[in-house]
């Protein structure tokens, strides 16, 4: 009768498999990790929101006193949100914030609702005309806060009326010049200080 020992695995072999599967989650973990960078191998993407010496000490010199600022030393980052934002925590106010990555030198624009709603639903009209359309964001990574923000900007106009979804219902945003105008301001900011326009070279990854 054959021994016992043939029908398990010895010491050695099970330290092995082991060892093997370990290995294995930590190459899975790897490949999440930099599986933002490996998602345009043209390399685009990594530029889109580089920041020049010019464009940084313009906003830092120029347009930083305009705006409130957070350290986050434990990030290397430094938070900068428009002083005159509108800031009421019992309806939805929609804002953008700056962030300001050291170690990498680059800037993001960064979605921030009052409500902390996601995904994000606007509907928009044209009160001058009979254009009308519905934004929304699902929330993600760099990219998709500033597909958000490429999206919004061009609608920030006086003639334009927004509603967004909130508690099962459609209710009025951006109606205060005050929070509009805090808005476009931001935006336009964060657009000088990476260098982003719709007809430069530096194109929104799609």
């Amino acid at each position: 009768m054959p021994s016992s020992s043939n029908d398990t695995l010895s010491p050695e072999m099970i330290r092995i498999l082991k060892i093997f599967g370990l290995g294995s989650l930590l190459f899975v973990f790897v490949l999440s990790f930099f599986n933002e960078r490996r998602a345009d191998n043209t390399g685009k993407e990594e530029g889109i929101m580089h920041l020049r010496d010019a464009d940084r000490l313009f906003f830092k010199n120029v347009r930083a006193p305009y705006y409130d600022v957070e350290g986050r030393k434990d990030a290397k980052m430094t938070v900068y949100r428009h002083g005159k934002r509108v800031l009421n925590e019992e309806r939805p106010i929609l804002n953008f914030s700056i962030l300001i990555n050291q170690l990498k030198d680059e800037s993001y624009i960064y979605v921030e609702l009052s409500t902390e709603e996601i995904p994000i639903r606007i509907q928009w009209k044209n009160n001058g005309s009979s254009e009308s359309g519905e934004l929304e964001f699902q929330g993600g990574d760099k990219f998709a806060h500033l597909k958000f923000a490429v999206e919004l900007s061009p609608l920030l106009d006086e003639n334009i009326h927004f509603q967004l979804w909130h508690m099962n219902g459609w209710v009025s945003i951006l109606e205060e010049s005050k929070e509009r105008e805090a808005l476009i301001t931001t935006l336009t900011d964060y657009f000088r200080l990476i260098n982003y326009n719709n007809n430069s070279e530096k194109k929104f990854p799609r």
